[in-house]
């Protein structure tokens, strides 16, 4: 059962849900612990759901973190986790030095409405709020800057 889990985290998901709008979710800022929305529209956003357990997802938050600053608003880029130990996910937060925005989604639906099957996944959303791609597995920050200009046509 192990090795299926772990080859359902590794695997990428191409283009399955696009064309679908980003769903709404009941979201908490991690930092505050206060209601919080996704980004407006009119900007992209790329939602990285991940979990404090999840050794990939750990590590790619850096690069995560890396992308997030080079593109300074041109593209959001939030963390989403739905656990429910907020405070392993601040510390794992803590521990990765991430400083772009983390969400929980507190009604634990994202990973199911957004069809993501395994940890982490990347669902990348246009300006208008509809999902155009997702991955499965972690990102290095070498293939989200690939993603990002491949889908948004933004040079990072």
């Amino acid at each position: 059962m192990g090795a299926l889990g772990l080859q359902a985290c590794s695997s990428d998901g191409g283009s399955a849900g696009a064309g679908e709008p980003l769903p709404d979710a009941t979201l908490v800022a991690l930092d505050t612990g206060e209601a919080a929305d996704w980004p407006d529209e009119g900007t992209p956003l790329v939602v990285n759901l991940w979990a404090s357990w999840c050794t990939p997802c750990r590590k790619e938050m850096p690069a995560f973190d890396e992308v997030s600053r080079e593109l300074d608003g041109e593209v959001a880029i939030v963390g989403v986790t739905d656990e429910r130990d907020l405070d392993a996910a601040r510390d794992a937060a803590d521990q990765a030095g991430v400083t772009y925005p983390l969400l929980a989604d507190e009604g634990q639906t994202l990973l199911v409405d957004l069809d993501v099957s395994g940890l982490p996944g990347t669902v990348f959303v246009d300006a208008d709020g509809t999902v155009v791609d997702r991955h499965l597995g972690a990102l290095s920050a070498d293939q989200l800057r690939d993603k990002i200009e491949d889908l948004y046509d933004i040079t990072t």
